[in-house]
């Protein structure tokens, strides 16, 4: 039996250097079939990333070369009375009657890939308050995103303890929006509905 067994070992060693050779290309073609859904996600994001200049690696994946090559910024607590720096005292005061004119009311927003026809995102856009949820003063919110949505105006209350509105684009955008007070009051709000999230959505779709 042995001897049979060493016979036809033998009679393989010619093929040796070609099965060899097709360990590779056979291992690659397995894992291909396993993630075939998602190669042409990771080849597409590839080459969106290419083509915007920035960086990618494998093993893992590393975007946004661009943005980790921004100054950073140091949170520092201080004391208000250390701050003796004319110019710093001016922007604080600005960044003061902003909080106050906007009666801590600001527009966020956040993004998802859209399964629409035509569309690249799906968008949700909502009013937040700064170290509040508390919207009890805010009568209504009206927002307005231009002729692309046939220039209408939405009109939007309090829903689930959120002011907001959600819609699909291909395209970023300019939101405005008019916050409607209970004491009558009327606050102008602006956001750019910007896209840069999709930095973070194709870094998880690469790993």
């Amino acid at each position: 039996m042995i001897q049979l067994i060493v016979k036809s070992l033998e009679k393989m060693q010619p093929y040796v250097p070609l099965l060899q050779t097709l360990v590779w290309p056979t291992f690659i073609s397995i894992l291909l079939l396993i993630f075939r859904k998602h190669a042409g996600g990771i080849v597409e994001a590839i080459r969106h990333r290419i083509e915007k200049g920035s960086s990618v690696k494998a093993g893992p994946f590393e975007i946004g070369e661009d943005l980790k090559g921004l100054e950073y910024a140091k949170p520092e607590v201080k004391p208000p009375q250390l701050t003796v720096d004319k110019t710093a005292q001016n922007w604080d005061q600005e960044r003061s009657k902003i909080y106050e004119n906007n009666r801590g009311l600001f527009l966020t927003h956040v993004i998802a890939p859209s399964n629409k026809p035509k569309q690249k995102y799906d968008i949700y856009i909502y009013l937040i308050k700064h170290k509040s949820t508390d919207f009890s003063n805010v009568e209504f919110a009206e927002f307005f995103f231009g002729h692309m949505w046939g220039s209408k105006v939405y009109k939007e209350h309090l829903n689930q303890g959120v002011i907001g509105i959600s819609t699909s684009a291909y395209g970023p955008f300019l939101c405005t929006c008019r916050v409607h007070m209970k004491d009558k009051t009327i606050i102008f709000l602006s956001r750019y509905i910007d896209f840069e999230m999709e930095r973070l959505i194709e870094a998880q779709h690469l790993l």
